[in-house]
């Protein structure tokens, strides 16, 4: 990263935007006097600021403009003279021809080596444009990926050589792990069946079909993910869990493995854990403006519980990681339960649950409470006894943030009753709870503007809050383009409904009602539901309808769906 405002300025411009407090800053400049590194460098590392503002600042010095990968429409023209070596060494994305001038966008513009690289392979004038590390990768994957993944060529290779030589092992396994990296995958599925061994791919929450392996080969690619997992390779009738990391772009990638024996073999599963990929702020989430500044509200408070609900694989984790990023840190003293730690957060002490040596939530909380932390992470409340220290600790002072498996945000008051805690308990210490799922976006490179029906306008229903619901004039959807496969979907944001009890929700709890009274006396306070969300999303031209409909599906057949059966 170019960084040519002086430390003084650059600090007192994130200062007066309102983008670090002094705070801050002064743990930056004493870490500078340290270790003679860049500023921004030191910032960023320390997680007080993203590198994007970092460089917006430094694209203004410099006198270019800052552009994010969506800003700019590839000319496949100049993409057919790109290859992604030169785009990795120089640090550049030319992009465009326009008026005889060739637009780049750079993350390091003020470096003549890679300036020179660039007017080496293209001869033209330079209209350049500052951007980051992260957008450059995110074009690279966009425009410049290859359609046939590495594990097809190399399978396809051992094919034009008549099976001679042995199988690579170690190159296929590498390969596989690179493609998921690549494709933005979260899981790596490895299913062994009677004839194929299918690798699969789970892609914004939907699982795609990759290169199939020789079934005669499976077990040795599995063997190699285990040692690189340091599990034992000789146990194959029981499960195991363990964690690799691998380099991919020259950026450190982990994994958590996870084997289990089926009918045909070890099924093995890994979990990509991009840190990244991290998203440490509300703003990334895609959360409308008033429910971030609810949460940045949560974040403030002294003591209480604040949870966020949902099934696996709905963001619970990265929510609470972005609201961690709201907190002051160095102020308080912020500690993690976890299990497992999937991303490092600066200035915050985390650790992870070991059951195998009694270490688990209950204990590390037990624990950690004798540690005098302000704030408590715990990853997730799964029994009575954990759930009842949370509430114990947020009675005395702390301030506990937590995870819990139910379907909305008012199914977590039952829930809570249900594993023992009780009723009035939950009324006192209990600052709200947080639903969500994850939805797929729209693709930007192949969205188009359609009229909505009759039906549609009548799901949308009317704006229920005009100043953030735009008129339902016209939606989109994707039409299917190479950038997303042809799914017409890109990436995913956060669908979400947050209750906050009051003082007459005591009253509901002595009285044991169930969650119907608690949804009526919710609505009757302008509580959104989580659908109503997904109405907003919609309308704003996120997702789609049926996109919303397939991740809120309801819990009950619809009237239809009976008169079918």
């Amino acid at each position: 990263m170019a960084t040519p405002t002086t430390p003084g300025r650059l600090g007192q411009r994130l200062l007066e935007q309102g983008l670090v407090s002094r705070a801050q800053l002064d743990v930056a400049l004493s870490e500078q006097r340290r270790a003679h590194r860049p500023l921004g460098e030191i910032l960023t590392g320390l997680g007080f600021v993203d590198d994007e503002a970092i460089t917006r600042i430094v694209a203004e010095d410099l006198g270019f403009e800052f552009l994010r990968a969506e800003d700019v429409r590839p000319d496949p023209l100049v993409l057919s003279g790109l290859d992604p070596d030169f785009v990795r060494e120089t640090r550049s994305f030319p992009y465009a021809l326009d008026g005889g001038e060739l637009c780049v966008l750079m993350v390091e513009p003020d470096d003549p080596r890679r300036v020179a690289e660039v007017r080496r392979r293209f001869p033209y004038p330079l209209r350049v444009a500052v951007t980051t590390d992260a957008q450059i990768q995110k074009l690279l994957h966009d425009h410049l990926q290859k359609q046939a993944s590495r594990v097809a060529e190399i399978i396809a290779e051992l094919g034009t050589r008549a099976g001679q030589g042995e199988f690579p092992v170690e190159r296929v396994t590498h390969a596989l792990l690179v493609d998921a990296v690549h494709r933005n995958a979260t899981d790596v599925h490895v299913e062994p069946e009677e004839r194929v061994t299918r690798v699969r791919y789970r892609i914004d929450g939907i699982l795609h079909s990759a290169e199939n392996l020789p079934v005669e080969h499976t077990a040795a690619v599995i063997s190699r993910l285990k040692i690189l997992s340091n599990l034992d390779i000789a146990e194959r009738r029981r499960p195991q869990d363990g964690r690799l990391r691998l380099s991919v772009d020259g950026r450190d990638v982990d994994m958590r493995v996870s084997t289990m024996p089926t009918a045909y073999g070890e099924n093995l599963v890994a979990r990509v854990l991009d840190r990244s990929g991290a998203t440490l702020h509300l703003a990334g989430l895609g959360l409308s403006d008033p429910l971030q500044k609810v949460l940045q509200r949560v974040g403030t408070r002294s003591h209480g519980v604040f949870l966020v609900t949902g099934p696996t694989g709905s963001g619970k984790t990265s929510t609470l990681y972005a609201l961690l990023g709201t907190l002051d840190a160095m102020g308080q003293k912020v500690a993690t339960i976890e299990d497992p730690i999937e991303c490092s957060v600066p200035l915050v002490r985390q650790s992870q649950v070991d059951p195998s040596i009694g270490y688990d939530f209950h204990a590390g909380l037990r624990s950690l409470l004798r540690q005098d932390p302000d704030v408590i992470l715990v990853g997730e409340i799964r029994d009575h006894e954990t759930a009842d220290m949370c509430i114990k600790a947020a009675m005395t002072g702390h301030l506990v943030l937590s995870t819990l498996h139910t379907n909305s945000a008012l199914g977590a008051i039952p829930r809570l009753v249900d594993i023992g805690v009780e009723p009035f308990l939950v009324g006192d210490a209990l600052i709200g709870v947080m639903a969500q799922r994850l939805v797929r976006r729209i693709c930007d490179g192949c969205r188009t503007a359609y009229v909505p029906t009759a039906r549609d306008l009548a799901w949308l229903g009317a704006p229920h809050d005009p100043p953030h619901d735009p008129p339902a004039e016209r939606l989109e959807r994707g039409a299917g383009c190479a950038r997303c496969g042809g799914s017409g979907f890109q990436g995913r944001t956060a669908m979400c409904e947050v209750f906050l009890p009051d003082a007459g929700l005591l009253d509901l709890l002595r009285e044991r009602c169930d969650t119907g009274a608690l949804q009526a006396y919710a609505r009757q306070r302008g509580f959104r539901t989580m659908l109503d969300d997904g109405r907003r999303l919609v309308r704003e031209r996120v997702t789609t309808i049926d996109e919303v409909l397939r991740v809120h599906s309801a819990h009950h057949l619809s009237e239809d769906e009976r008169a079918g059966v």
